[in-house]
C-alpha cells in the first residue's frame, strides 16, 4: 500500500518540508516540497501542520499538503496500472507540476514566491470555507508579477523578498509614476497586492524587512473625480430620440438599465430574459460571486417591453464605453469639470490625463454603478445599497461614491429637519376638544 509522509530536517527556521513516497520494497523516494515552515508550527511526528490559532496560514498550508498527497496518489496508481515507469523523478515531477514550479524557483526570490502565491490561489481557503478565488483576482496578481518584472529589468537585479523595505517602496513609487507615467492610486493598488505577497511570505517562514509592517510603507493616494448623471440627466436620456441612430439608441437602452441596476459592466451585458425573474433581476457578479437581487426600475420596465421582453443587443464593454459618451455628447451633457479621461500617450500606451472637459467626455462605463449608488444613498439603508452593488464594508461602499464625514452629517441633518416638520404638522393638525351645553 503506497504511503505518503511530510517531514523536516532539523530545526532551522524556516524549514523545507519534504515527502517521502514509499509503496512496498521497490518504491521509496523522497523529494522537497519547496514549501517552507516555521518548525514552531510543524508536528513531525504526525506529519502535519500544527493547528494553532498564532499560525492564520495553517488551513491554506495543510489544503496544499494534503492536495499534493491526493495528486500523487492519483498519478501513481494511474502509471502502475499501465506499468510505466515510476522512479524519484516521477516523483519531482509531480510536485513540481502541482504547485506549477521550475527547477529554478527559490522562494526567497520576490517574483519566485509571487508566483508561487498566485498558483496556490486555486487553493486557499477563504474566512468563509469557500476554496479558491476568483479569476479577477488571480488577473490582478498576474499584473502584479508583470509590474515585478518590469521594475526587476529597470534595476537590472532580481529582488529578493527582504528587499522589500522602504527604500523598495520609494523607488517603485518614482519609478512607476515617474517612467511608467501611472497614477498615484494605481501605483497604491500594486503595492497593497505586493505588501500581502510578502506578508504571505512571512507566514511561510521566509525572512522578509521589519519595514513592510511600518505605517510609512502605506500606498499613496491622490484625489480622484468622478462623474455621475442625476435622475433629471437620466430621465433626459431615457426621453430622447435615437431612432435614426439605432446603435446609440442600443447603447442608451443599456445605459438606463446600468444606472438603474448598479450592475458592472462586465455582469450588466451579460443580462438577458433569464436574469429576470416575477419581476426582479438576478444574477451572480462575476467579480465577487456574490448572488444579488433588485426590482425591475420602471424605465427597465419600458425597454425590456420595448425590446419584447429581453434585453438589448448584446454588446462589447469598449463598445459600450465609447457610445455612451456619444449619447452623453447628443443628449448635451457639455458643462466643463475638473476630472481625468483615458489619453493615447503613444503607441499602445494609454493613461489618464488630468484637466477640464466637458461631462460627456468624461463618461465610462463606471457610471452605471456608480450614478445608481449615489442617487440612492441617503434614501435608502446603506445595507441595502451595499447589498446591490456587491461592496462588502461599509467602508469601502462610502469610499466608492467619496462620502466624507460632513455628507454623512448633512444626511442626518435633512432626516431631524424632516421629522421635525412631521412633528409640527401633527401639532397643527391636533383636534382641539370644545364643551357643550
Amino acid at each position: 500500500m503506497a504511503t505518503l509522509k511530510y517531514f523536516t530536517k532539523g530545526t532551522g527556521n524556516p524549514s523545507t518540508i519534504y515527502l517521502r513516497f514509499k509503496h512496498g520494497r521497490k518504491y521509496d523516494f523522497t523529494k522537497s516540497t519547496a514549501l517552507l515552515v516555521d518548525p514552531t508550527y510543524w508536528n513531525n511526528k504526525k506529519g502535519s501542520v500544527k493547528q494553532i490559532s498564532t499560525f492564520a496560514d495553517k488551513k491554506n498550508l495543510q489544503n496544499d499538503l494534503n492536495g499534493l498527497s491526493n495528486d500523487i496518489l492519483n498519478k501513481f496508481n494511474d502509471k502502475y496500472t499501465k506499468g510505466e515507469l515510476i522512479n524519484s523523478e516521477w516523483l519531482k515531477d509531480g510536485i513540481t507540476a502541482y504547485f506549477n514550479q521550475n527547477s529554478e524557483t527559490d522562494l526567497n526570490f520576490l517574483i519566485d514566491f509571487a508566483e508561487y502565491h498566485k498558483a496556490n490561489q486555486h487553493h486557499k481557503i477563504q474566512a468563509n470555507g469557500k476554496i479558491g478565488v476568483s479569476q479577477a483576482t488571480i488577473r490582478k496578481y498576474s499584473t502584479i508579477i508583470n509590474k515585478l518584472k518590469q521594475f526587476e529589468k529597470h534595476k537590472k537585479k532580481r529582488l529578493r523578498v527582504v528587499e522589500v523595505d522602504l527604500k523598495f517602496h520609494k523607488e517603485f513609487i518614482k519609478y512607476f509614476h515617474e517612467v511608467d507615467l501611472l497614477s498615484y492610486n494605481t501605483i497604491g493598488k500594486y503595492l497593497t497586492f505586493i505588501k500581502t505577497i510578502v506578508k504571505e511570505a512571512k507566514r511561510n517562514g521566509i525572512k522578509v524587512s521589519i519595514d513592510i509592517e511600518k505605517s510609512e510603507f502605506r500606498p499613496p493616494k491622490e484625489k480622484t473625480t468622478f462623474v455621475t448623471l442625476n435622475p433629471s440627466e437620466i430621465n433626459r436620456v431615457f426621453d430622447y430620440d435615437f431612432t435614426k441612430t439605432p446603435y446609440l439608441d442600443n447603447a442608451r437602452d443599456w445605459l438606463i438599465i446600468g444606472v438603474w441596476s448598479g450592475a458592472r459592466a462586465g455582469d450588466l451585458l451579460s443580462f438577458t430574459a433569464e436574469n429576470v425573474n416575477n419581476g426582479f433581476i438576478e444574477y451572480t457578479a462575476q467579480k465577487t460571486g456574490q448572488k444579488i437581487i433588485l426590482p425591475l426600475h420602471p424605465q427597465v420596465k419600458a425597454i425590456l417591453e420595448k425590446h419584447g421582453g429581453n434585453f438589448p443587443r448584446a454588446t462589447s464593454t469598449q463598445k459600450f464605453n465609447d457610445y455612451i459618451k456619444t449619447v452623453c455628447q447628443t443628449v448635451g451633457f457639455t458643462e466643463l469639470l475638473d476630472g481625468a479621461k483615458t489619453t493615447k500617450l503613444k503607441k499602445g500606451v494609454w493613461r489618464k490625463q488630468k484637466g477640464t472637459f466637458e461631462k460627456w467626455e468624461l463618461v465610462s462605463t463606471h457610471i452605471c454603478r456608480r450614478s445608481f449608488a449615489t442617487n440612492h444613498y441617503g434614501k435608502l439603508p446603506t445595507p441595502v445599497l451595499m447589498a446591490i452593488t456587491g461592496h462588502t464594508t461599509e467602508k469601502m461602499f462610502l469610499n466608492y461614491i467619496r462620502k466624507t464625514a460632513q455628507d454623512n452629517a448633512k444626511v442626518l441633518n435633512s432626516f431631524w429637519e424632516t421629522q421635525e416638520i412631521k412633528r409640527d404638522k401633527k401639532a397643527v393638525l391636533k383636534p382641539v376638544k370644545t364643551g357643550t351645553n
